[in-house]
């Protein structure tokens, strides 16, 4: 038979095991509020980083952050391209309404959806909260360029706000045409004339669109400054050149025998006949220093 004495000893097994695993609890409890405290925090992400100002779409920002026991949160306040002259400033309460004006926001801003999520005696919060919202504005409003983004949750009581910043690029949009450019051109230095020689160019297309047939010429000038005046050497033919791709483009060229010896310049145009519709005609060209002898 089991003793009274045991009885009572094994009661106390369980129990015990019940005190301990509370104070346990008690002390994670209280640990993750302490932590929670530390880590209090806003973040502020653009989306995306980096588009076209007129692709249809909005630019976004997502706000998120913690507030600890007891805060009083006020308001948040979002600032783009803070101290420039196209600065912008909404701010808005706990469920995303803008303060000011009071039923919508004012340009570049269009949206503010989310809401801070909290237990509030109507001011401040008796738990943990978190705060999300997402904040849209009309590209076309901010324009091309480098754009920075602050966020500041506004606190009560004295406290410092929380603060947290972004930055997003919007880039003018291109048409969907080709762009040859002149990557590279290999030239001789010292040309004696009238022997015949050999350049090359690497030709790029950083279009959008392939080119077809065009060509490439290789001119003789006084100066770095390519003109109507200036002697044609050399041309190629190029029949198609994919976008995104490059080729490289032989020309072979002759110096007249007329010509003046001492310093002059060779230049390399593609699409030298100006037949191919680009984005842009100011990267066709590139030109090396050489010196023409008497052979």
């Amino acid at each position: 038979m089991v003793s009274t004495e045991s009885k009572k000893l094994n009661w106390r097994v369980p129990i015990a095991v019940v005190v301990a695993f509370t104070l346990v609890f008690s002390a994670f409890s209280s640990t993750a509020t302490m932590a929670f405290a530390d880590e209090s925090k806003a973040k502020l992400k653009a989306l995306p980083k980096k588009s076209l100002v007129d692709d249809g779409n909005s630019q976004l920002l997502e706000l998120k952050f913690k507030l600890e026991e007891g805060t009083l949160f006020q308001f948040v306040r979002i600032t783009i391209n803070e101290g420039e002259s196209d600065e912008a400033v909404l701010e808005f309460d706990q469920l995303g309404n803008p303060i000011d004006p009071p039923v919508l926001p004012s340009p570049p801003f269009e949206l503010v959806f989310g809401q801070v999520t909290m237990l509030s005696d109507g001011y401040y919060a008796l738990e943990k909260a978190k705060g999300k919202f997402v904040i849209a504005m009309n590209k076309t409003e901010l324009g091309p360029g480098e754009h920075t983004a602050l966020a500041e949750v506004v606190l009560g009581g004295g406290e410092d706000p929380l603060v947290a910043d972004a930055k997003f690029v919007l880039k003018s949009s291109v048409p969907i045409l080709p762009d040859l450019v002149a990557k590279y051109f290999f030239a001789p230095t010292t040309i004696k004339k009238p022997l015949n020689y050999y350049t090359f160019t690497i030709e790029t297309n950083e279009g959008h669109k392939d080119a077809k047939e065009h060509k490439i010429s290789v001119y003789l000038s006084h100066d770095n400054t390519l003109g109507s005046n200036d002697q044609e050497l050399g041309k190629a033919n190029n029949e198609k050149l994919k976008a995104g791709w490059f080729d490289l483009i032989p020309i072979k060229i002759k110096v007249p025998k007329n010509e003046d010896t001492g310093p002059h310049y060779l230049f390399v145009k593609v699409d030298s006949t100006n037949k191919i519709e680009e984005i842009s005609e100011d990267n066709n060209k590139l030109f090396k220093a050489t010196t023409i002898t008497a052979y």
